[in-house]
């Protein structure tokens, strides 16, 4: 088996500082399908077993991010929408080293950190605050400085009631509330978040949004995820649209957004006749069992 590629920590190009600098990169899951010598039923499945007969396999790799070269200047804010299954969260654990490229490589340059799934790291048996000293050596701060940042994290959090009860037990939107505080208090250089907003009330998200925003007036790049697209045209700089593991569309958010917004329209409406004349050609009720 190829050796996976390496990845890099730091990028350097010539009169431009990258964030992010991606090439020619690629990610597959290995699927498994049953060959004609395969069961497909517990008759056949119980005919193998007697007969000594395995069942075959043949795995295949479903391509979610295809070849794909994408450079992210330092301090500067980027979108990314499209479609469920688009490969939007693939290309974030890529970045994030979550995932590991199937080819190609993904050079970051800075500290990242990461709200792409509610909860992800946090230990549920551990308490909040055991959580987040954990989670802070993770990001890599030191044990020092963790715990100096622990009484700010808690309260930006709004869980001093609960940050010693084992997670377990929060809601869904208290683990936004401690994976937002931690991330943003470790100092990042990148910022990525991935729809974790959606989650929580309306007063907490308000005050995340507005974190975000001094975040980009401080210079640090962030990566959006969303189908709020007014988010996007609002905190983003330009917008990255993804279709089937590809950039489709990039640059101005007003711009990128029309474009995907008439394209889904069409997409719906080419469905919708498909769906029409699939349920004409399908036979009637009346005509499924003869007359007697």
């Amino acid at each position: 088996m190829a050796a996976l590629p390496q990845r890099k920590e730091q990028t350097r190009s010539a009169g431009v500082k990258y964030a992010l600098d991606i090439v020619n990169l690629s990610k597959s899951f290995k699927r498994a399908t049953h060959t004609k010598g395969g069961y497909s039923s517990i008759k056949s499945a119980i005919v193998n077993l007697f007969s000594g007969r395995e069942k075959k396999q043949s795995p295949f790799h479903r391509p979610v991010i295809k070849d794909l070269t994408l450079r992210i200047p330092q301090g500067s804010s980027v979108g990314i929408i499209g479609r469920n299954g688009a490969g939007k969260s693939t290309l974030l654990k890529l970045i994030s080293g979550i995932y590991r490229p199937t080819s190609g490589s993904v050079a970051v340059n800075g500290r990242i950190a990461a709200l792409i799934e509610l909860g992800a790291g946090f230990h549920p048996d551990f308490t909040g605050r055991e959580n987040l000293l954990l989670g802070g050596i993770m990001h890599g701060l030191t044990e020092r400085e963790i715990k100096g940042r622990l009484d700010e994290i808690i309260a930006f959090a709004e869980l001093e009631a609960v940050i010693d009860e084992p997670v377990r037990t929060y809601s869904s939107g208290m683990y936004m509330r401690l994976g937002f505080s931690l991330a943003i208090h470790t100092d990042p250089d990148i910022l990525i978040i991935d729809e974790v907003l959606a989650v929580g009330d309306a007063v907490f998200v308000n005050k995340c949004k507005e974190r975000i925003s001094e975040l980009r007036r401080e210079g640090k790049t962030l990566l959006l995820v969303t189908h709020d697209l007014g988010a996007v045209e609002r905190w983003c700089d330009e917008a990255l649209w993804l279709h089937q593991g590809e950039v489709f569309e990039r640059g101005n958010p007003r711009r990128v957004i029309d474009a995907y917004l008439q394209f889904v329209e069409k997409d719906e409406e080419a469905e919708l006749i498909a769906g029409e004349q699939q349920s004409q050609l399908a036979p009637s009720p009346d005509h499924e069992k003869p007359e007697r």
